[in-house]
């Protein structure tokens, strides 16, 4: 199995926090359409076009890379995913229908990312959900 840095899972979280909730104080859809691509393109394009990753591959040394936690790529795709159908429902919301519903889903993606950061993973909670729903209907 694939792992990644911890040090680059942060770096992706801050700032995707800082994304999100910039476009929420600010009520900017522009900043909101950066999130959504700054979510969307890794999954689109794979690892090599996260903005986050190069960015933490420049700051932090080849032996921090490889001194550091990991985190498996299937649970970091699986959250990035969650966080792209939640940006994708804002996106929708806030340029067809141009409801405050919309601040609500980009706040979801917010809050899980700064709980993320501080050490406790949403996502990872509802994979392992998945995974054992899957197992479970598998019997």
């Amino acid at each position: 199995m694939k792992e990644i840095p911890i040090s680059y899972v942060r770096t992706n979280q801050f700032i995707l926090v800082t994304l999100t909730l910039s476009a929420i104080v600010l009520q900017s859809g522009l900043l909101l359409f950066i999130a959504f691509l700054f979510v969307i393109m890794p999954l689109l394009k794979g690892p090599k076009a996260n903005i986050a990753f190069i960015l933490a591959k420049r700051i932090y040394s080849n032996t921090d890379r490889q001194q550091t936690e990991t985190e498996s790529a299937k649970l970091q795709k699986f959250n990035q995913t969650i966080a792209a159908a939640l940006l994708t429902v804002a996106i929708v919301i806030h340029f067809i229908i141009g409801s405050w519903v919309a601040w609500i889903f980009v706040a979801m993606v917010t809050l899980a990312a700064t709980v993320a950061l501080l050490g406790f993973c949403i996502g990872c909670v509802l994979y392992f959900q998945f995974k054992k729903l899957k197992y479970k209907l598998s019997k």
